[in-house]
């Protein structure tokens, strides 16, 4: 069975565009079979931008898991002052992402990497929208992993559902030396920012 967090090239390309409506806003990205939420943009993430947008970030941020860029290519949208990386172990996503950075005349480095195995700098933000069924233990690593690449002062933020766990990752969050703060609740929810 494919995962959208796996490689399948055994997969058909079935290219949709998809709509995101931030206040008023209306932002089409290319999707297509294989991804995560390829049908139509996940409350989650919905939630996830919509939050982040109103934080004002500034620096250089890493779209870590971009699928095809919803959270990224919508925070750069909004916000030109951010350098935006993202990247995918899923190289369909990294083609799509590329393909809607283009659409919106946005600027953006895309790269395939499992976790932090292909990216060496360090960065001002992280934003996550962890893969749930891909497991704790590979989670747990690429958060231990991100502490590694944050500059001093440097912030992760996630999405995750309560019911999927959400306290259980604040706590090894905790363990590892993050101060996680809960700064959303919706739909059951929450964006954590991990200092």
């Amino acid at each position: 069975m494919s995962h959208y967090f796996e490689e399948d090239l055994t997969l058909k390309t079935h290219y949709r565009d998809i709509n995101i409506s931030i206040d008023g806003t209306s932002i089409l990205l290319r999707s297509d079979s294989g991804v995560f939420s390829n049908k139509e943009v996940d409350k989650g993430s919905y939630i996830f931008v919509k939050t982040l947008l109103s934080l004002d970030l500034k620096g250089h941020v890493l779209d870590l898991g971009c699928g095809y860029g919803t959270v990224g290519i919508c925070l750069n949208y909004f916000n030109k002052a951010i350098k935006l990386t993202y990247s995918d172990i899923n190289p369909k996503c990294v083609e799509l992402t590329s393909f809607n950075l283009k659409r919106y005349d946005l600027d953006g480095n895309c790269l395939q990497s499992d976790g932090y195995l292909n990216i060496s700098e360090s960065f001002d933000y992280i934003v996550f929208n962890p893969p749930i069924s891909v497991g704790k233990e590979k989670i747990y690593r690429i958060y231990s992993d991100s502490k590694a690449h944050l500059v001093p002062g440097g912030k992760l933020y996630l999405v995750i559902r309560k019911d999927k766990g959400a306290l259980s990752h604040m706590k090894y969050l905790n363990s590892i030396g993050f101060t996680t703060n809960v700064i959303q609740k919706e739909k059951g929810y929450l964006v954590i920012e991990c200092l």
